[in-house]
């Protein structure tokens, strides 16, 4: 059966994998698992960087694989090349699909020697994930139970009631219009008298939100075997509820439910197979609507959440009327929802009548694979196989209601107010159904076989071979065109005395996505190391260990095509005509790009250089890569060199075809230093780990001609272009009488934003843009720091990042029109404040002109974050016994505790979702 579904995947596209049971190994040094193999931590190439989470996690639990990964390893963002490949147990999966808990360990392939054998989906990095197995010998339990309170950091600040009817009537004057609200009504909101009649909402108070939410998890593995057969399992459960207190979401349950299972046989001194079982079943359960959404747009006066019955008057008949024929939809027997004309459902409504919605996320990985050792055909030959197999199903589950929100009419008696009429607004429906929705699947088939020949000769000629092939397959739900990858590769290494390695890496990678003349490539790749240190001139320095090394390659890549078929004509619906006095009607198609059959690979060409050291009796090490990249070839439509003809407005379309035209260039360096020493009784052992890239367009498509300002080449490829800000108009006439016209709509008036003139034409339009920075930070940095005390352990994580920039280009920062006012508009210009104003005059109107892209609303995102604090102990032997329990461990921990930022309060914040947290963890952890 196994060699069966090797056959089938190979035959039909199914994709190779890392293989575990090979290991090239020269003496004790712990195994890295690498490329379709395990070797020596000391033989891998550059560019590669390996975390153990056993190592760490009793000291650093989380169920995040990758939390806190920016400490430990120079260049975990895989030198920010793109999205990466993430292969758990050899197969391309995603992150989520596993815990922390059941990796042995984390491999990041960052250079393209490499990454080259896992064809040209690897090229922009891989992360190679490989699970715990048992071994021979005695059984173990594992056990792991923690709770913890997740308390919100910040929440949005709105303007009240009565602060933004009087923020309000300023826009409006600023737009010379009379005011909406008069003194009296503002004073009614004001007074809290009647906040039924009289709203005033704050989304975020503690009337519907709580303090904090819990998170629950309890995880346990168990492992063993013998000489002929081994296991591991390994079984988690997690939830966490949600932070409203009332309605459906009060109930609200996020769970997921995972179980693994891996077994090995040997089925004889020659052939050994595996079994690789794996199911997650996600469960998101909560209220419909989106509550965050709605709070951050409803403003605090409109209406009222909820009113109440009891105020309805005696005498008002309609008004009971139309309760008495309502009665089975209230709200917990006491209110009607609450809403009018403009606001026909309210977030509140949705939480109390819509029902609820809960996504299902059913997940099941199988994996398979044959080792055959060679050595009675030839010494040191062997075979591997692989052949795996993914489900994932999603679907919404739901009981969706319908509602009516109700307008009341109230009137004011010398013994109080009363509600005297009520207008309904919509519809209650409750069908009574459970509905299926939002169906998504699809079904991924990946294989790979490969023989490996590995023989030393004289004890000092270390030969390695790697011969393989590689595919896969997945097919989604509603698209026409599977995904498939295929590719064949050789690797051959060599080193003499595990001291000069030389390695000859490539891939012929096959892409569906390109021509047929054109879906075949080659990507060489080559690798030298020197370990330095066992040199006579150094020997009884300072290093105990120094190697150099250097790669260069060239991998072909289809990452950047987004869509397949881009290199053929495509047409597509268009708008309608007519003939015969519009009796008769079709509709036209209009190209949408040109064909180009020579359309090729995106190539990632690299030259880079690594040092590892070990120094000072293994005290301190040290490690760090340089490294060159340019992508050349991005497929792009290069209107610029094709006639403009080639290009129609309406309807719009284009005969212009992809090339492979677009070149970046991404330079940098990683690095991680590690030191441990012992003080006495504390053993401390620090931590530092960063990356370095800039990166550069240097070649790419734009209108012939343009100003070097504005261009893109020569800047950073997520470089951020907007207008220079020239701080406010300071008068409606300076803003009248301005000799440089501002074309983005209104009437420029006092407190209007004023824009450079970069280009000399006494115009501002979209022309005048410049570079304002990068959204991505080129510095990104991480420090971890253990001291060890007797049986005490203290573990400190934090994080960092410098040189991005952001745009408050959301509701909270753009204000204008109708929209809800946020604190930030209590320092708009006025007349009064014209000389202090921090942000522009308040209007009711578009605001074209000021809420763009400019450097006046961009900011710093340079932070450094305390993500982790730990404190573990462990139980005293002497406590334990010679109980069934072996170890036992009490931790505390805290996770994104602080900020340090000069924009803290914009960066701890969200807009229209969930808020950030602090999270507080007590766990226990147990081993039988």
């Amino acid at each position: 059966m196994i060699l069966f579904g090797l056959f089938f995947g190979f035959l039909f596209g199914v994709n190779a994998q890392i293989d575990t049971a090979k290991v090239v190994a020269s003496d004790d040094d712990s195994l890295v698992h690498g490329t379709f193999n395990s070797v020596k931590e000391k033989d891998m190439p550059n560019g590669v960087s390996v975390l153990n989470p056993s190592e760490y996690l009793d000291k650093h639990y989380g169920t995040y694989p990758l939390d806190g990964t920016a400490a430990f390893v120079g260049g975990a963002n895989l030198w920010n090349l793109g999205d990466h490949l993430v292969l758990i147990d050899g197969v391309q999966r995603e992150i989520r699909d596993i815990t922390a808990t059941e990796i042995e360990q984390i491999s990041f392939l960052k250079g393209a020697n490499a990454i080259v054998l896992y064809g040209s989906r690897a090229a922009n990095g891989v992360v190679l994930i490989t699970t715990k197995r048992g071994k021979a010998g005695d059984k173990q339990m594992n056990v792991r139970v923690n709770a913890g309170l997740n308390m919100p950091k910040a929440y949005p600040e709105y303007l009240n009631s009565g602060e933004y009817m009087t923020f309000y009537n300023q826009a409006r004057e600023n737009d010379k219009l009379a005011a909406l609200y008069s003194d009296e009504e503002i004073a009614n909101y004001t007074g809290h008298t009647n906040t039924d009649r009289y709203p005033d909402v704050d989304y975020y108070s503690s009337d519907y939100l709580k303090k904090m939410y819990n998170t629950y998890s309890v995880n346990g593995d168990f492992s063993g075997g013998n000489d002929i057969a081994q296991f591991y399992l390994f079984g988690a459960y997690e939830s966490n509820n949600s932070l409203l207190n009332f309605g459906e979401s009060q109930n609200a349950l996020n769970s997921r439910l995972s179980v693994r299972g891996n077994i090995d046989l040997k089925l004889n001194d020659y052939i050994k197979t595996y079994v690789n079982i794996s199911t997650v079943y996600n469960s998101d359960k909560s209220g419909n609507g989106n509550y965050w959404e709605k709070a951050a747009s409803a403003k605090p006066n409109k209406f009222s959440p909820l009113i109440p019955i009891n105020s309805i008057m005696s005498s008002a008949k309609d008004a009971l009327s139309l309760l008495e024929e309502n009665s089975s939809y209230l709200i917990d027997g006491n209110y009607l929802a609450g809403g009018n004309s403009e606001f026909g459902t309210t977030a509140f409504g949705d939480e109390y009548l819509t029902g609820y919605k809960n996504y299902i996320d059913r997940r099941f990985q199988y994996t398979s694979g044959v080792d055959i050792d060679l050595r009675n055909v030839i010494d040191g030959l062997s075979f591997h196989g692989q052949v795996s197999i993914d489900y994932i199903n999603k679907y919404k589950q739901s009981v969706d209601n319908g509602y009516a929100v109700y307008e009341a009419e109230w009137q004011h008696f010398t013994e109080g107010d009363s509600i005297v009429g009520l207008t309904k607004h919509g519809k209650d429906t409750r069908s009574g159904n459970q509905n299926l929705s939002e169906q998504w699947n699809h079904n991924v088939m990946e294989s790979f076989i490969h023989f490996d020949y590995t023989k030393t000769f004289n004890d000092k000629h270390n030969l390695d071979v790697v011969l393989l092939a590689a595919g896969a397959r997945k097919r989604e739900f509603g698209e026409f065109q599977s995904y498939t990858n295929a590719n064949v590769g050789l690797q051959l290494s060599y080193n003499l005395d595990h001291k000069y390695y030389v390695d000859f890496s490539g891939s012929l990678v096959n892409s569906t996505k390109l021509p047929k003349d054109k879906r075949t490539a080659f990507s060489p790749t080559i690798g030298l190391g020197w370990v330095i240190s066992d040199e006579d001139f150094l020997k009884g320095g300072i290093f105990d260990r120094l190697k150099l090394s250097a790669t260069a390659g060239e991998v072909n890549t289809d990452l950047n095509f987004e869509e397949y078929y881009m290199y053929q004509g495509i047409y597509s619906r268009s708008s309608y005509f007519s003939w015969r006095d519009d009796k008769y009607k079709n509709q036209g198609f209009t190209p949408t790009h040109g064909e180009n059959l020579d359309l090729g690979y995106v190539k990632r060409k690299e030259l880079s250089f690594g040092v590892e050291a070990l120094m000072l009796n293994k005290m301190l090490a040290f490690k760090a890569n340089a490294f060159f990249i340019k992508k050349d070839g991005l497929p792009q439509q290069a209107y610029s060199q094709y006639p403009s003809y080639f290009k129609t407005g309406y309807p719009s379309g284009s005969f212009v075809p992809f090339i492979n035209y677009g070149v970046n260039n991404y330079k940098g360096f990683d690095f991680e230093i590690n030191y441990r020493k012992q003080f006495g009784e504390v053993a401390l052992t620090i931590g530092a780990a960063g990356t370095y890239v800039k990166t550069k367009v240097l070649k790419t498509e734009e209108e012939f001609g343009i100003e070097d300002y504005r261009s893109k080449i020569g800047k950073p490829t997520d470089a951020i272009f907007g207008l220079q800000s020239d701080g406010f108009f300071m008068s409606d006439e300076e803003a009248a009488n301005t000799t440089i016209k501002q074309t983005f709509g209104g009437e420029l008036r006092g407190g209007d934003i004023k824009y450079v003139d970069q280009n000399g034409d006494n115009v501002i339009d979209n022309r005048d843009q410049i570079k304002l920075g990068t959204w991505g930070s080129p510095f990104n940095f991480g420090l971890n720091v253990t001291a060890e005390f007797k049986n005490f352990t203290l573990f400190v994580l934090g994080t960092g990042s410098l040189g991005g920039i952001a745009v408050k280009d959301n509701d909270y920062f753009w204000v204008y029109g109708d929209k809800k006012y946020s604190n930030v508009v209590v320092d708009g210009w006025t007349e009064e404040t014209k000389n202090t104003a921090t942000y522009p005059r308040l209007s009711t109107l578009s605001g074209a002109n000021n809420f763009r892209t400019s450097d006046f609303w961009t900011y710093s995102t340079d932070r450094f974050d305390l993500a982790k604090v730990q404190l573990t102990y462990a139980l005293p032997k002497s406590v334990l016994g010679s109980s069934f329990v072996k170890d036992v461990n009490i931790y505390v921990s805290g996770s994104n505790l602080l900020t340090l930022s000069k924009n803290k309060d914009i960066l701890e914040l969200n807009f229209g979702k969930a808020p950030q947290t602090r999270f507080y963890n007590l766990g226990v952890k147990a081993v039988f």
